[in-house]
């Protein structure tokens, strides 16, 4: 038995649960279940990531420069308050190590991102779960849950699980009823999917006000998953911080290189916009129609609602697609024991689970 005892906290994290990729006896199955991008990345993306590779054997002198101004321009930006990392989820652990500790608590939502709360663990603080509304936000009960303990409060918007949103009206009455000393962290992984009316990305409200900081990825509509490289905005003295402290080289040659190429190629970001958006609406309405009850989703995927009771649960239901080839996403937590979550992929993917779930339902 060890003697060696890690920091209090540390021991109650659970394993953070991954889509599964594979099924028993299938050499291609349609994975639907980590909310990857249906089109992949640019040609010219992978093209620049394939052309970087000679240089991998070298320490990365990556001139980030190019990358935030390219951002800069894309986005409409200011290139002195972006950071990189290996990934988002690096740089979300990073911002709350950085702004909790000990005797702090960090709020969340409580059907939110299931790494939020690790986040907080990860950092000796304590994480306080807001009851949210149907699985969506609820801004009363995230400023209900404040106390003079509160360094943190983190929402993703839009948001994973569920695909809801709040407006920009509702992010900005959240960050008025915080406190100056609390920071207001949005994960704003799916930005680029949102498109309903009042929704805003959160880059105004960063530039407005020094307790907001937004993470953003390359790895969902630029399909770079693999690749983990994630970025952050935010005040200029956090995001000095946040250089300071991270990784010695936060951009490998290839992310880099990969990077520059898919934010210059806008056609293929529309496309990958468009068939999501024309296959997450189909989908939906292909479910609606089975009599199931499907959340509005401003992303690239949709939890879906089965009865929790007879035969046509979500368990079932999962397991009649597995046995097809199909992977959806379920979650190992009891509220979402009803629900299953499908990433959109392309068309004929979509098609063919949308007739297996009909088949599911009438047999």
């Amino acid at each position: 038995m060890t003697n060696l005892i890690p920091r209090p906290g540390l021991s109650d994290i659970g394993y953070y649960m991954v889509g599964i990729s594979k099924l028993p006896g299938f050499d291609r199955v349609i994975k639907l279940s980590s909310n990857e991008s249906a089109l992949g990345m640019s040609p010219a993306a992978e093209a620049a990531a394939g052309a970087a590779l000679k240089d991998a054997h070298l320490y990365p002198e990556v001139d980030m420069e190019r990358l935030e101004k390219a951002i800069e321009a894309r986005f409409g930006l200011q290139s002195k308050r972006i950071a990189f990392g290996p990934g988002s989820d690096e740089l979300l652990t990073r911002l709350v190590m950085s702004y909790a500790g000990p005797g702090d608590e960090v709020i969340h939502s409580e059907h939110a991102y299931m790494q939020f709360p690790i986040y907080a663990k990860r950092a000796g603080a304590r994480p306080v779960a807001a009851r949210d509304d149907d699985f969506c936000h609820s801004v009363d009960n995230i400023l209900a849950a404040v106390t003079a303990r509160t360094r943190v409060v983190i929402i993703a918007n839009p948001d994973n699980p569920s695909g809801t949103h709040l407006s920009g009206q509702e992010v900005r009455r959240l960050r008025r009823g915080l406190p100056q000393k609390v920071l207001l962290i949005i994960d704003a992984a799916y930005d680029e999917y949102a498109d309903a009316p009042g929704y805003e990305s959160a880059a105004a409200l960063v530039e407005e006000h020094e307790n907001v900081v937004m993470t953003r990825t390359f790895s969902k509509v630029f399909g770079m998953a693999g690749l983990r490289l994630g970025w952050c905005y935010g005040p200029p003295d956090l995001i000095d911080l946040m250089v300071r402290i991270g990784p010695s080289f936060p951009l490998n040659v290839v992310a880099n290189a990969a990077g520059l190429a898919a934010v210059a190629d806008r056609t293929h970001t529309e496309a990958v916009l468009n068939q999501c958006r024309r296959a997450r609406e189909s989908f939906a309405a292909a479910l609606k129609d089975m009599g199931l009850k499907v959340y509005p989703s401003q992303t690239n995927f949709l939890l879906v609602c089965f009865p929790q009771q007879g035969r046509k649960t979500a368990e079932a239901a999962d397991a009649f697609l597995n046995a097809r080839g199909i992977i959806a996403r379920r979650f190992a937590l009891a509220d979402f024991a009803d629900k299953l979550r499908f990433t959109i992929g392309r068309d004929e993917d979509m098609e063919k689970t949308a007739a297996c779930l009909q088949e599911f339902l009438c047999s």
